[in-house]
């Protein structure tokens, strides 16, 4: 799989991947994750019609480590990749917990964007209890030790793992399968979407210092929206599924009633993977707009 890397004004390295050729997609991906992630949108790029650029938050994958201030900390790095690539406007796609940055950019530069999509995005202050379905997450994302020894234990068993079958029959893996709806459990079993999904997890825990970046941004979505909203111009759609026990679709509605102008797709009996599951609609949408 093909990584490159910069390095930022501030002497950190930052590690971004990119797939196919035409017009340029920034990808957020999601908390727990990394720039492999894009390798699930493969079949948008098909048609060579879109140029798809993701990059690892500090702290995953081949991106240097630095603390969690605010979720508008990554705006700069996202600024020097695009300089670097000689891009001026782009489109916005984002997934799960890579959708509150991909708001936070949009807010303070709308003149950049040409399209938004945000899927299965929280709403903040995200609603702990709610979080993956698990009672114990609610209090492992408010009690900082609790989270760390939480994140500790995902790490060793995710790279643990030799490959995606084996993490599944970790208990991290039977966890996150029990918090599945029934549509996305046909993801998490077939087998080649669950190994790119497993590389992106991997690589999302390299470093030691992961478990700070993601106890770090769980406690970011804690804390109310900061933004300007009213920035956005009308060229943001909202996707969710109804099913979704990750991120309830509550979170969609909050949103959109958030920003004025923005536009809500739901899709039914659907759950927190829905955007893998409507590709088409998605490419359709980013080459046209």
């Amino acid at each position: 799989m093909s990584s490159q890397i910069i390095t930022l004004p501030d002497g950190r390295k930052l590690g971004y991947s990119i797939i196919g050729n035409g017009k340029p997609v920034i990808y957020f991906h999601g908390t727990a994750s990394s720039r492999l992630e894009v390798y699930l949108l493969k079949r948008l790029v098909s048609k060579e019609k879109l140029r798809i650029i993701t990059l690892d938050r500090p702290g995953y994958g081949l991106s240097t480590y630095k603390p969690r201030k605010s979720i508008q900390d990554i705006n700069s790095d996202l600024n020097s990749l695009a300089e670097h690539l000689g891009i001026d406007k782009f489109s916005v796609l984002s997934w799960s917990g890579g959708g509150v940055f991909a708001l936070s950019y949009m807010t303070y530069f709308p003149q950049r964007i040409t399209y938004g999509i945000v899927a299965g995005t929280p709403d903040l202050p995200f609603d702990a209890a709610t979080a993956h379905n698990i009672p114990f997450i609610k209090y492992a994302m408010k009690l900082p030790f609790l989270g760390t020894l939480a994140i500790r234990n995902m790490r060793r068993q995710v790279l643990k793992a030799k490959n995606s079958k084996a993490f599944l029959q970790s208990n991290q893996g039977k966890q996150m399968l029990r918090t599945c709806s029934n549509r996305d459990l046909a993801f998490f079993s077939d087998p080649t979407w669950m190994k790119l999904m497993h590389q992106s997890i991997t690589e999302a825990f390299r470093q030691s210092r992961s478990v700070n970046t993601i106890l770090e941004e769980h406690r970011l979505f804690l804390k109310p929206w900061n933004l300007p909203f009213k920035n956005i111009n009308n060229n943001l759609q909202v996707w969710h599924g109804t099913e979704d026990k990750n991120c309830p679709i509550k979170n969609a509605y909050n949103i959109t009633r958030r920003i004025k102008g923005c536009s809500l797709k739901v899709f039914s009996k659907q759950g927190h993977c829905a955007m893998f599951d409507n590709l088409e609609k998605l490419s359709t949408l980013l080459e046209t707009t």
